[in-house]
């Protein structure tokens, strides 16, 4: 679908060139917003933006925005720029849109008819799409089929644009072994410690220099507000529970909606990949073909598929498996790859076969046919939607209730008793945690947190999950820790950061006392350390990054020039041994780091 695109995504030449047609669209492409045609607010490349269509998702993207924040105010609305965003969404949709149309991709009528009908807003209380359920829906967000539907085309299209874009992503070994060099080389440092608790003794530490810390550090010993809430949960899971599904319900329901629970058919197999990338030379090409041939001989000699393929397949996913795929269906792999693996029998290994990313054997380990799953397999699941389905048209009357309740003076429990609602608890927590545990924006908190304890709040908070009535139990005010509390904490820092000084003036000026060869004196104290990364973590000291730097920058033997300052104290230290990763270490390791850079390389794509 994407050729030139598939084989040259990895080219610089195609990112600059989708920079460039990107910024001449926008610069040069887009009209004005007041100019052409008074329906038409922009255009893109010709493409026409309406007024209409512009002031519907506006007025979604606003909804959105004030359900998500309750309490926002004009102004507040005013400052998120939302129009300004919006104008940049709608562009760069009809960019990606317009881009997946040049380049041939498309959407079936077949495709796009299953998406609209998969949307539970368009079923009936039966779970099957309702047409006139669907009308209704896009009348009430004042929308019609042709806009929705061409939305969501062009949705589909921006999707398929960036899988088929993302799909010619590849990776070397010899990039991936670069990077795995250059990440598990290490160093062992040679290392002469002044350490910190040879000058502790030396230093003192005066109550007011304890005091002058506290006051410029008030940060360091501050506690959050923080709040115990009581709450209940008003919402389609939470009111399922109050509903009375019956047997025959759920069978109904599996009866009309056989296809949802129908298992298509399926195998289980293994795979030896041997890549080879389209644009690779002949030899090269016959190189791949020839190994591939090569390990099909060994496993028609009685070779384990699973043991030949840990060694031998490139595939960094599942070598490490056996080249154990799992389950897969059809529609799931490359055309060539999927008939040839439900051509297989259990047990049967097929001849090579070429695909986009190379030269495959695949070994069918198990078949399952077409079916469907059993009734008793499935009608607590089934009993579970119906019971939430009927809840979400519940949700309104159940909230005005347990408000009328509280409102009369019942406790959240007596309130929540008759929906079978029980209340919730977060304990005794801050505003972080505190946001997390009810699903509430944090910005809503200030109304929650000026209540006094033992206050119902009436007024429900929106979740994702329904609505919330809440109770203060306890709440505590943001606090600084008082100076009598942290003096200890304080002083100690004090006294190993003077410490630290004096380890470190000792180290530098015994560095400046020879150039080349180390004094015999000092040599006799010299330590090493086990292999240390390029992050700077030296297990018997601790963490100093610019040593770090210096040490995988110098020649081994020689001594760096500065000293460095170090948890444990300070230290002059040279290289004693480059340490690099062995052939095993690249073999045991080569599939996840290929795999992880072919994953990076796909997200910038």
């Amino acid at each position: 679908m994407l050729e030139v695109i598939r084989s040259n995504a990895q080219s610089w030449g195609v990112k600059i060139a989708f920079g460039i047609i990107i910024l001449v669209f926008v610069f040069w492409g887009v009209g004005g917003l007041t100019g052409g045609p008074s329906t038409v607010i922009l255009t893109v490349n010709g493409e026409p933006i309406t007024i209409q269509d512009f002031q519907r998702r506006y007025e979604q993207l606003e909804q959105n925005v004030r359900a998500q924040n309750p309490g926002l105010d004009a102004d507040q609305l005013k400052s998120m720029q939302l129009k300004q965003r919006l104008i940049q969404t709608l562009v760069l949709e009809n960019l990606l849109s317009q881009e997946a149309k040049r380049v041939g991709v498309t959407v079936t009528p077949v495709e796009l008819r299953k998406i609209v009908e998969s949307f539970p807003a368009f079923h009936n209380a039966e779970g099957k799409f309702d047409p006139d359920a669907y009308l209704r829906v896009l009348q009430a967000q004042r929308n019609t089929p042709g806009n929705f539907e061409s939305e969501l085309r062009n949705g589909l299209l921006v999707e398929k644009l960036r899988a088929d874009v993302s799909a010619g992503a590849w990776v070397s070994e010899a990039a991936a072994r670069d990077l795995f060099r250059y990440q598990g080389e290490r160093r062992i440092i040679e290392y002469v410690l002044y350490p910190l608790e040879d000058y502790t003794s030396k230093v003192s530490v005066e109550d007011a220099q304890i005091k002058d810390y506290y006051e410029a550090n008030q940060a360091s010993f501050t506690v959050p507000p923080q709040a115990d809430i009581e709450y209940l949960l008003i919402g389609p899971e939470t009111l399922a529970a109050a509903q009375t599904i019956d047997d025959a319900a759920v069978a109904s329901f599996y009866e009309k909606n056989a296809s949802q629970f129908a298992t298509p058919e399926m195998v289980r197999a293994r795979h030896i990949l041997i890549l080879s990338d389209a644009k690779a030379s002949p030899e090269d090409q016959a190189k791949a073909k020839a190994r591939i041939e090569e390990i099909a001989q060994r496993i028609k000699g009685g070779e384990d598929f699973g043991t030949v393929a840990k060694e031998t397949s490139e595939d960094p996913g599942s070598a490490p498996q056996g080249g154990e795929l799992g389950w897969f269906e059809k529609g799931r792999m490359v055309p060539e790859f999927e008939k040839a693996a439900f051509a297989l029998q259990p047990g049967d290994v097929s001849e090579p076969i070429k695909t986009q990313f190379g030269y495959h054997l695949i070994q069918l380990e198990e078949h399952k046919d077409a079916g469907q799953q059993p009734l008793d397999e499935v009608k607590d699941q089934i009993r579970q939607r119906l019971a939430q389905d009927e809840a979400a048209g519940k949700v309104q009357e159940a909230l005005e209730q347990v408000q009328l309740a509280v409102i009369g003076g019942k406790s959240l429990a007596e309130a929540g008793e008759p929906l079978k609602l029980a209340p919730q608890s977060t304990g005794l927590v801050d505003t972080t945690q505190l946001s997390q545990r009810l699903g509430i924006k944090a910005e809503n908190l200030p109304a929650l947190l000026a209540a006094q304890p033992g206050t119902v709040l009436d007024t429900p908070f929106v979740t994702k999950s329904g609505y919330i009535i809440a109770k203060v139990k306890e709440s505590k005010p943001q606090t600084v820790k008082p100076l009598d509390e942290v003096k200890d904490g304080i002083k100690d820092f004090l006294v190993r950061d003077k410490a630290r000084g004096l380890s470190y003036e000792a180290a530098t000026a015994a560095r400046k006392g020879f150039e080349k060869d180390m004094p015999a004196d000092l040599q006799a104290k010299a330590q090493k350390t086990g292999p240390v990364g390029r992050e700077g973590y030296i297990p018997e000291l601790g963490l100093n990054t610019e040593l770090a730097k210096a040490a995988f920058n110098a020649k081994p033997a020689e001594w760096l020039p500065v000293a460095y300052a170090l948890d444990g104290g300070a230290i002059i230290a040279r290289v004693a041994e480059v340490v690099v990763p062995s052939d095993e270490d690249w073999k045991t390791a080569a599939p996840q780091i290929t795999q992880a850079v072919l994953n990076a390389k796909r997200e910038r794509m």
